[in-house]
Order: C-alpha cells, then sequence, then structure tokens
C-alpha cells in the first residue's frame, strides 16, 4: 500500500529592496538592472514576484515565486480568473488577447473592491498556460 502525503509548496528568494516597501506587502515586483526589486511601473514590465514582508529601503525582500498568497486588487477579481500585475503592482485581470502582458496565476479567493485582498496561486514569470 502506497501512502499519500500533502506537500505544499512555496518557492521565495530574498532580493534586496530599491525603494521603501513598508506600504506595498503583497504586491508585485520587477527586478531593476541593478539587481534590487522595485514595484512595475507599467503593465508590460516582467514580474518576478510578489513581496511578503515590509522591507524599507536597501532591506531584505521576501518575493514569492510560486504558491499561494494574498495579492492586493486593482479591480474585483472573481475565484478562477485568470491574473497579471499590474503599473504600480497590483494584481489585475489578465486578458487572453493581451501579448504584452504575463499572465502570473488564477484567483482562489475572490475581491470585491481595488485595494482589497484575494488569494491567488502565484507562479512567476509567466509560467501558466495560458494557450
Amino acid at each position: 500500500m502506497t501512502m499519500g502525503y500533502n506537500e505544499k509548496l512555496i518557492w521565495t528568494e530574498s532580493m534586496e529592496s530599491g525603494d521603501d516597501f513598508t506600504d506595498e506587502q503583497y504586491y508585485g515586483c520587477k527586478m531593476e538592472s541593478d539587481g534590487v526589486i522595485a514595484l512595475t511601473s507599467n503593465d508590460a514590465d516582467t514580474p518576478v514576484g510578489l513581496i511578503l514582508n515590509k522591507p524599507d529601503d536597501g532591506e531584505t525582500a521576501e518575493i514569492l515565486i510560486v504558491g499561494r498568497a494574498p495579492g492586493v486588487v486593482s479591480e474585483a477579481i472573481d475565484e478562477g480568473e485568470k491574473v497579471r500585475i499590474v503599473s504600480g503592482g497590483r494584481v489585475g485581470l489578465w486578458e487572453t488577447a493581451d501579448t504584452t502582458t504575463f499572465c502570473v496565476g488564477i484567483c482562489v479567493k475572490a475581491a470585491e473592491n481595488a485595494g482589497e485582498l484575494g488569494v491567488f496561486l502565484f507562479s512567476f514569470p509567466s509560467a501558466i498556460d495560458t494557450g
């Protein structure tokens, strides 16, 4: 008889913060050319992960690369909808026809209004099959 087990997968990285992110916990980020993280500045930026802690400028940021986590939304998002990181680091709806942005996850707990927390299964960058 084979015994099953339940192992939760979460993958994080520690990266240097390039700004004060004490108010941006659960926002998406990108990597700058000098290796520090910053909030995404436009919708076509390549997001590298989600900020899990509240680092100040120059401190270590814990970045979610793969796993389940809350995210601050830019708009109402329902369970089952695919998501992206929009300008400013919030989680927004991903549109299938959009070839300029990256699908980074799927919603598992809805958020009704901008600024609220939803819960998502994330995989950065664009590792989810969107075909």
